[in-house]
């Protein structure tokens, strides 16, 4: 069979015409890839940034993190120490307190020692305001001048009475406090 010239030019034109819609295929897929990859490098890289703001974020935290529980342990020695002091403070306040009330009812009615009522003058001296209230006058021989030892140190303290609002009070003074 034979053909003719024209036969062969309609199917180089068709060939033609296939090639060049594959050739215009590929460049769509071409251009539709490139635009892909472009895109997915875009979301890459702001993906990169939000994970090394995250990352910044969280060590930042941690940081602070860290800090806040080195101020906590800082605080929590601090209130230590000052629980300790005020455990110290309430003992010794304490033992005051019963050396005032285990010797006031003796000094009034006169069977206190003149050890007992150093004891009482210190005690006096050392609660706020150096004073106490006296449910009744002091007797006239315990208004005088006590000698006692306070941590290997001599101490002079004078017992003064008064009566300010109708109540009587008994202060303590501190005349000496080392050997002159």
């Amino acid at each position: 069979m034979m053909y003719s010239q024209q036969e062969y030019d309609m199917v180089r034109r068709q060939t033609m015409q296939i090639e060049a819609e594959k050739r215009a295929l590929l460049r769509w897929v071409l251009s539709g890839v490139t635009v892909s990859l472009a895109a997915s490098l875009i979301l890459t890289g702001w993906m990169f940034r939000r994970y090394s703001m995250a990352e910044n974020l969280i060590g930042s935290a941690n940081e602070r993190a860290a800090s806040a529980e080195n101020q906590l342990q800082q605080v929590k020695r601090e209130r230590d120490g000052m629980k300790a002091i005020l455990d110290k403070n309430s003992a010794t306040i304490a033992q005051q307190n019963a050396v005032i009330d285990s010797t006031v009812p003796k000094m009034l009615s006169k069977a206190a020692t003149p050890a007992e009522l150093a004891e009482l003058a210190r005690a006096i001296y050392e609660t706020p305001g150096h004073v106490i209230e006296l449910p009744s006058i002091p007797p006239d021989k315990v208004l005088r001048a006590y000698r006692t030892r306070v941590d290997g140190q001599p101490h002079k303290y004078v017992l003064v009475a008064g009566q300010l609002d109708s109540k009587w009070r008994l202060y303590s003074l501190l005349i000496k406090n080392q050997a002159d």
